[in-house]
């Protein structure tokens, strides 16, 4: 690069205006200044690679084709990707960015039995469909096409990724390779590598390259109103994304220690805001090398792709770590070339710090845990915990500017600069996503000092040295016929840091024969606990009574011992599978022990009236079946 183009690059970094532009161009300004940049590995898509200079031709052959079918700026149009975490899905995103075509990430679990994606796409007024050929197969087609017509797609596009590497088995690239070929041979689906093929000389249609043009859609993992949460980013937001979090690693991490390209895999499929927007799009807009592991780790075999790819930088959250932990055939896991481990998504408590910064290190890694806290809706991680810190926090503010706690006393806001205090954070960033689709709002802004802030619903404490602590989620609360106000949070927070609790969590359940709403308490207890029901009446008693640290009058009514507890694919626990599905376990009824009018004690009894629930950790339909029933076939 030369010194002008250098200085050039830098300068526009700098002020912000590398930012004004497409999520494509943005990308491949950053890796052009260079010619040798070029030829770096952008993608390592099982056994196939691409360099920077062949990943940016992929995606002229891409956008020739969508020019061709309309599927533009120009023609309004609002693409579904719903792909598998492989190149083909990442070449059409940004295909459509350079003809201008918005796009919403669609996750496969959307197309399971019981998915939401044809409300979705109804909400989203989706105009076109791009979907992975494995998602669906022969017998599934029709219902998928019909579903489209009825819907007025104007194109539903297949799309076929090779399979290989560490994680695929004999009978799996066999299915791959059947279920592409059955599905070409039906006579009116559509493939994009024949488009490729057909439209290899056509013009490409260029977008405005608006930077306030809406871009990308994302979701979030819990659901809305039946569907998704959406999470529209515009291609400022993207990029500004991407700029923020600009040579992050290596300059906070490795300092001037030259350890050439990083290696990351994504964890979860592209319609997440963390993959899609904080990792890929910002890696490669660093020069860095993604690889692509099919289905992340919703495959059983994943984390072979760690020490197989050597890979260096990996996020997780405490959710996986707990699934790997389960497995019985752990001995083919090797952290070893991992260089950074971030551990985020969810509050968690030191002792599972520990024990999960014990778990990776005797499988190899050799660094401290990093913990992060970060909302997608303001462009990622906001308060980062020290390497391995083991106290009670969620973080350090990266910028105290960016934050106002409303305090719990006066209801006033307060900058955490102006001292100790408890209530609810408020996260403000210049990378914040729209808060309307179409004319819908789908969050309100809070309108702090002049700028907007976004609430988030978590309430915390901010201590003297200026980190914050969880202190339970603010909007997780419900009232009785009484008029009786339960926070759930607050109560889960306690309840989780007490010895021998795994995980909880509070539901509110209609009980019929007082024909009221009442505080259940979901518990899974510490393996290799005898009497789990006399560890959680402990723990009731240490929160409720001998600390006082909630008040008794919001003393859960019951609770269930459950094997486990669903989470969404975050690692946070699902309040909505909880409250709409049946989960087996022992209940006990809570009894407080009164002396007089002071409650000393807590009793519990064991019962046969309650509303339980049956509870997983992957998404309804996700079984046989389903495409990922393979993985049950081939894999065990």
């Amino acid at each position: 690069m030369s010194g002008d183009r250098r200085t050039q690059l830098e300068s526009r970094i700098k002020d912000g205006s590398i930012n004004e532009q497409s999520i494509w161009k943005y990308i491949r300004e950053k890796n052009t200044a260079d010619p040798a940049m070029l030829c770096r590995t952008a993608l390592i898509d099982c056994t196939r690679e691409y360099t920077y200079g062949q990943m940016f031709t992929e995606w002229e052959h891409y956008a020739r084709a969508f020019s061709a079918l309309g599927m533009t700026e120009n023609n309004g149009s609002r693409v579904a990707i719903a792909g598998t975490i492989s190149a083909e899905p990442l070449f059409a995103f940004y295909g459509l960015n350079m003809t201008g075509a918005e796009v919403s990430m669609f996750s496969y679990p959307d197309f399971l039995p019981g998915g939401m994606w044809k409300t979705m796409a109804a909400k989203e007024k989706i105009t076109d469909l791009i979907i992975s050929d494995i998602m669906l197969s022969p017998d599934t087609w029709p219902e998928i096409k019909g579903a489209a017509d009825k819907l007025g797609l104007r194109n539903v596009i297949l799309v076929h990724s090779k399979l290989g590497g560490p994680c695929c088995g004999p009978a799996e690239l066999v299915y791959n390779e059947f279920n592409y070929h059955a599905l070409k041979h039906l006579s009116d689906t559509v493939f994009m590598d024949d488009l490729i093929k057909r439209y290899v000389s056509e013009p490409i249609s260029y977008g405005t390259g608006n930077p306030d043009h809406l871009a990308i859609i994302t979701h979030t993992s819990g659901t809305t109103k039946g569907t998704r949460k959406p999470l529209p980013y515009s291609n400022r937001s993207v990029n500004t994304v991407a700029t923020k979090f600009t040579g992050r690693y290596h300059s906070s991490y490795f300092g001037t220690e030259d350890i050439g390209q990083l290696r990351l895999t994504p964890s979860f499929d592209f319609s997440s805001f963390l993959c899609m927007c904080g990792l890929i799009n910002a890696d490669f807009s660093e020069g860095e090398t993604i690889v692509l592991t099919f289905f992340g780790f919703l495959h059983p075999k994943f984390v072979r792709a760690v020490g197989y790819y050597g890979i260096n930088v990996l996020f997780t959250s405490g959710f996986m770590i707990d699934s790997w932990m389960n497995r019985t055939d752990d001995d083919d896991i090797d952290f070893t070339s991992v260089r950074i481990f971030s551990c985020g998504g969810s509050y968690m408590p030191p002792d599972k710090v520990m024990k999960y910064t014990e778990y990776v290190r005797s499988h190899g890694y050799k660094g401290e845990l990093l913990r992060g806290y970060g909302m997608s809706e303001t462009g990622g991680a906001q308060l980062t915990a020290p390497p391995g810190c083991m106290d009670d926090i969620l973080g350090y503010p990266v910028n105290s500017d960016d934050y106002r706690i409303q305090d719990s006393e006066d209801g006033l806001f307060y900058s955490p600069d102006e001292g100790v205090r408890t209530g609810v954070m408020y996260v403000a960033s210049d990378s914040l996503c729209m808060n309307e689709l179409d004319g819908e709002i789908l969050f309100e802004f809070t309108v702090i000092d002049g700028r907007d802030f976004l609430c988030s619903n978590d309430l915390v404490r901010v201590n003297e040295d200026g980190s914050f602590s969880y202190a339970g989620r603010a909007d997780r609360y419900f009232v009785n016929n009484d008029g009786v106000r339960f926070e759930a949070g607050p109560v889960e927070t306690e309840m989780s840091r007490q010895p021998g609790i795994s995980m909880c969590a509070i539901v509110p359940v209609l009980d019929k024969r007082i024909h009221d709403t009442v505080p259940v308490l979901y518990v899974t207890t510490d393996s290799g606990i005898d009497d789990q029901a006399e560890t959680v009446r402990k723990a009731l008693k240490k929160v409720f009574v001998d600390d006082g640290l909630i008040s008794k009058s919001i003393l859960p009514s019951q609770f269930v011992i459950t094997d486990e507890i669903p989470c969404n694919s975050n690692g946070k626990i699902d309040i909505y599978r909880i409250t709409r599905d049946r989960l087996n376990g022992e209940a006990y009824n809570i009894i407080a022990v009164h002396k007089g009018d002071a409650v000393t004690d807590i009793s519990c009894e064991l019962t046969e009236h309650t509303e339980s629930i049956k509870a997983g950790t992957l998404p309804e339909g996700m079984g046989a079946g389903s495409a990922l029933g393979i993985f049950e076939l081939f894999n065990n």
